[in-house]
């Protein structure tokens, strides 16, 4: 019996290997995800503050998913929200002495991870996975 190619079936399988490396690569007391975002208020806020919204937007998650990363990352001590002079509101992301001091053993971990990804693949076929990812992600955009 032949099946059928599910593309979306494909991409599930593809995330949960993805992250089962990730996680791999991190300290255990972290999620890969969580790591990601340690590396990226890391860079970024060395030029801006950072914000819930920019990790939404980074990560392309749901608030509400923003918010239990965070609020875990909290408990965890990797993370404090300190409130922005003129607006009580709004809380801008800082990483903790803890999180900077994992976050260089993620960093290499993180890259010997993505270099095992590029294994066997050209850079020409590299660039048409993005550019497949890019259309699919366009796609599903416009799912209504």
């Amino acid at each position: 019996m032949k099946h059928n190619k599910s593309i979306g079936l494909a991409i599930r399988m593809l995330s949960i290997q993805i992250v089962r490396s990730i996680d791999s690569a991190v300290p255990k007391t972290i999620t890969g995800l969580q790591g990601h975002v340690i590396d990226f208020i890391q860079i970024e806020s060395a030029h801006a503050d950072v914000f819930q919204k920019d990790v939404e937007i980074e990560f392309n998650i749901r608030r509400s998913t923003a918010t239990g990363i965070l609020q875990s990352m909290e408990k965890k001590d990797l993370i404090r929200r300190e409130t922005v002079p003129g607006d009580a509101r709004l809380k801008k992301i800082v990483l903790t002495d803890k999180a900077l001091g994992i976050h260089k053993q993620i960093i290499s971990k993180l890259a010997y991870v993505e270099e095992q990804f590029k294994n066997n693949l050209t850079e020409d076929e590299i660039n048409m996975f993005f550019d497949i990812v890019e259309r699919v992600s366009t796609n599903i955009s416009n799912i209504k």
